[in-house]
């Protein structure tokens, strides 16, 4: 079963509807391509669909119709390339997908449904989740299955009843409803078309009539080619969109491996190779999965992960080489093949920025992949900056391996900032000023400078659980000792007397 899906809708056409100037919102749109003859119309909003224009038609005989029409240039490559993105996340209902660019203006996307229908309850269960999926995108698509990939794209885009929702048409319904379609729905050249209808052929029924060597003489081999491929009679073959690129480099050995220093010793062999296909790909392993197979078949993962991606097979090998060490594998009759795969990279970008810093980065990386390799991945952690302005919440740790979070901007902190602030006794001259005294584990402190305040809200995305905004000031005491104190809440706003906190100190 094959099925076809149309959107409806141009993937960048709405872009172009908001360039339109307020005068010309709501006027007639059509998007203009070079093509034989000039230019033609490459696609159509409902308003230009609604006056009788179509796709393929001159631009000189769409105004001739539609003197108000508005044109703006295509952009095929761009339409092209957002097909091709869409055409890969239909991936989720089947491995077997393939964009249809064909014709400009005619497009879609062709998905081999043969087997699928089972993961999903039945083949009813999967087009609705399809059509659920893509109203959650903000596409109109219609959706068409039939048993042949002919078939289904022309149901999807000539069919009424594709119109209404999703269509399945079994093999006993498909001559009726092929033979119901318009000719265009046999995937003809316009040229083809229009000499079909000038010979008022308009329907595939009225096509099949004819003698099947007269077609191919006046159109050729094209035509009865289409007709037979609709029908099934004909195989056409989907060329699916490919899955994403496998890093991996494998070796087979003639004498079965009986110990680990043979293994080691293949190591740099394999790295060199895999750091190779990486290079050109402009990647770094992130994870690496050293497969040991064993004469009887059996196989042995050692796993190891990467702090930073890194091509570096030096250090790779240094650490494959801890993770054997620390990792039971029974030898049998020995190991006759070796696979080195990377399940997880990321891009690594050339740069040229401080050589000093850099070193020092690239040295703590490859320490903590030395660290991971000996002491598991729950045993290493790393600072780590989280997506939090309030002090307490906006550093933490996380595992090593999966790096530390983008770096935020430069913040004027204390040397010394609490996990818990500690409560105050504080004294201020005017309600929102800054504090002149304070009492701290009952000490009194006499305020000689003071600066701020910085005011930091609790994240609007997050139970406040009573938070309220803080001011935080930056003092110095009369004795040269600096303070970070903050006043929960706003003064002016509050009934009560605030209550301040002191947060950290220098």
């Amino acid at each position: 079963m094959s099925l076809s899906l149309w959107p409806t809708e141009r993937l960048t056409r709405t872009d172009r509807r908001r360039s339109a100037a307020p005068d010309e919102r709501g006027q007639p749109l059509a998007l203009t391509h070079a093509a034989s003859g000039g230019q033609r119309l490459y696609a159509l909003d409902k308003g230009a669909q609604a006056l009788g224009l179509r796709c393929g038609m001159s631009v000189a005989d769409a105004r001739a119709l539609v003197p108000g029409l508005l044109t703006r240039p295509a952009a095929p490559e761009a339409d092209r390339a957002a097909l091709k993105a869409l055409a890969r996340w239909c991936g989720r209902w089947s491995p077997w997908t393939a964009a249809d660019p064909r014709e400009p203006g005619r497009d879609g996307v062709f998905i081999e449904i043969t087997g699928c229908q089972r993961l999903f309850d039945g083949e009813e269960k999967l087009l609705g989740d399809m059509a659920a999926q893509f109203r959650e995108l903000g596409l109109t698509a219609r959706l068409a299955a039939a048993p042949s990939l002919g078939l289904a794209w022309g149901l999807a885009r000539f069919d009424p009843d594709a119109a209404r929702g999703p269509l399945s048409v079994g093999a006993d319904a498909a001559p009726r409803r092929l033979a119901a379609l318009p000719v265009e729905a046999l995937r003809l050249t316009d040229d083809t078309n229009e000499r079909l209808r000038a010979l008022g052929l308009m329907k595939v029924e009225a096509v099949m009539r004819q003698p099947r060597a007269a077609l191919a003489r006046r159109f050729g081999l094209a035509l009865p080619q289409r007709i037979d491929q609709a029908r099934g009679i004909e195989g056409e073959a989907l060329d699916p969109l490919l899955p994403a690129r496998a890093f991996r480099s494998e070796s087979r050995f003639v004498e079965p491996l009986m110990h680990l220093d043979p293994i080691r010793a293949a190591g740099p062999a394999l790295l060199e190779r895999l750091c190779g296909q990486l290079d050109r790909a402009g990647r770094g392993v992130r994870r690496l999965c050293l497969t040991l197979q064993r004469v009887d078949g059996r196989t042995f993962d050692v796993e190891a992960g990467t702090a930073a991606p890194s091509r570096d097979a030096a250090h790779l090998k240094r650490i494959l080489d801890e993770r054997l060490e620390r990792v039971e594998i029974d030898l049998g009759f020995g190991i006759e093949k070796l696979t080195l795969t990377a399940p997880k990279t990321a891009p690594v970008a050339d740069r040229q920025g401080d050589l000093e810093r850099e070193s020092a980065a690239t040295d703590a990386d490859q320490l903590a992949d030395r660290l991971i390799a000996r002491l598991g991945e729950d045993g290493v952690r790393r600072a780590a900056s989280r997506e939090s302005w309030i002090p307490e919440r906006a550093s933490g740790w996380a595992p090593a391996d999966q790096g530390a979070y983008a770096p935020r901007p430069a913040l004027d902190r204390p040397l010394l900032v609490m996990d818990r602030s500690e409560p105050v006794e504080a004294v201020a001259e005017v309600p929102d000023g800054p504090p002149r005294a304070f009492i701290w584990r009952r000490l009194r402190h006499r305020i000689a400078r003071a600066e701020g305040p910085e005011r930091i809200a609790p994240e609007w995305w997050r139970e406040s659980g009573g938070e309220a905004t803080r001011d935080y000031f930056r003092v110095e005491t009369a004795e040269g000792r600096r303070f970070w104190l903050y006043r929960d809440g706003l003064y002016y706003r509050d009934t009560e007397a605030p209550r301040w906190f002191l947060h950290g100190a220098s």
